[in-house]
């Protein structure tokens, strides 16, 4: 019979790490599981040029508004950096008008970066977790109630394995859980619609990145802000994406085009990208050093069908079923989805781990 843990955390993303930090340091015996080859689910941060690292998801933080994930990276001793706006922003109303030019110094409300991208606090936290069983390539495929603990049954590399815990907290996207965890019992049908109707956030959405060996937009007077909100835009968002590390210049940017037509022409996306940069910013945006592209939709243990097409605007999180424990105080639900506010953000992930530590203690 395997080990008995008290806590097995399910998702080894920010709200699945800062929740086994808090419970490493009471000294309860944790397990965390999680299913990709690497921890932090959707924080990913890529090199593309000596210290220029871009992220692909999660960039931006707000520390006057999100006391929790600022306090975390000072106690971390993560450096961050603000986002850069200065100059002019781009505004495309449409793919047959000229661009037009405009001042806006508050794009992003004081947003702030993490110096060396997001995945240095995933490593920070992992750093004070070495003592931690942390398990990768395990997904969960079902777990049982057992009256007096749980029973997970993972699918892993070499087969699969069954892990015992008196509680277990389930830090992945609602719809994940919906559509690939069995539950026995059976989850409540409203407890199973609440998943199913919860937007997992950025799931639809794809991502790019490119280096340049200067920020030759700043020297044209732009601040790398494009704004363009029409059908058939390759991207619809373009901002700056400096690393002050460094001496490159780089861009990123949110694709327009739905995941049904990323799919069709994937292999004409590299090329698309450079002609909707080059229309914009001149010759200069044809030659990257570095270009990538991460796109959401195509993870596995990020998106379901229903989240091909991302949600107009914000989702309400933090639905009530969502934030309450189950048979029997002896299951929760975790992840930023699940926050009561900052659903979505960092914040939002910390929000919940805080919300579960809680209940757990």
């Amino acid at each position: 019979m395997s080990e008995l843990l008290e806590v097995a955390i399910v998702g080894a993303g920010l709200s699945g790490l800062a929740l086994a930090e808090r419970l490493s340091a009471d000294g309860r015996a944790v397990g965390v599981f999680e299913a990709r080859d690497r921890c932090g689910g959707r924080i990913l941060s890529v090199p593309l040029a000596d210290n220029l690292t871009v992220d692909l998801g999660p960039t931006w933080l707000w520390p006057g508004s999100q006391p929790r994930i600022a306090a975390l990276c000072r106690r971390l001793g993560l450096t961050l950096f603000r986002q850069a706006d200065a100059g002019q922003s781009l505004y495309k109303i449409s793919a047959d008008t000229v661009p037009v030019g405009y001042h806006d110094r508050q794009t992003h409300a004081d947003a702030w970066r993490i110096q060396g991208g997001c995945a240095t606090l995933i490593d920070a936290l992992l750093a004070r977790l070495a003592d931690i069983d942390i398990r990768l390539n395990q997904a969960l495929l079902r777990i049982v109630d057992r009256d007096d603990h749980v029973e997970l049954s993972f699918s892993t590399v070499n087969g699969t394995d069954t892990v015992r815990a008196k509680r277990a907290v389930l830090t992945v996207p609602p719809r994940l859980m919906a559509e690939r965890i069995a539950f026995v019992p059976a989850l409540s049908a409203d407890l199973f619609e609440a998943c199913r109707a919860t937007p997992t956030w950025m799931a639809g959405h794809a991502k790019a990145a490119l280096a340049y060996p200067s920020a030759f937009w700043r020297q044209q007077g732009w601040s790398g802000n494009a704004v363009l909100p029409y059908p058939g835009a390759i991207l619809s968002e373009i901002y700056d994406a400096e690393d002050p590390r460094g001496e490159f210049g780089a861009l990123f940017g949110f694709f327009g085009i739905p995941a049904e037509f990323r799919d069709r022409y994937r292999a004409d996306l590299p090329g698309l990208l450079i002609h909707h940069l080059s229309e914009l910013y001149g010759p200069d945006a044809a030659e990257p050093l570095r270009s990538t592209i991460q796109d959401w939709s195509m993870e596995a243990y990020t998106a379901t069908a229903l989240d091909r097409l991302p949600p107009i605007g914000h989702p309400d999180y933090g639905h009530r079923w969502l934030q309450l424990d189950h048979w029997t105080d002896k299951l929760y639900f975790g992840g930023t989805e699940t926050a009561a506010e900052h659903g979505g953000y960092l914040e939002g992930a910390l929000v919940a781990a805080e919300r579960v530590y809680a209940a757990l203690t």
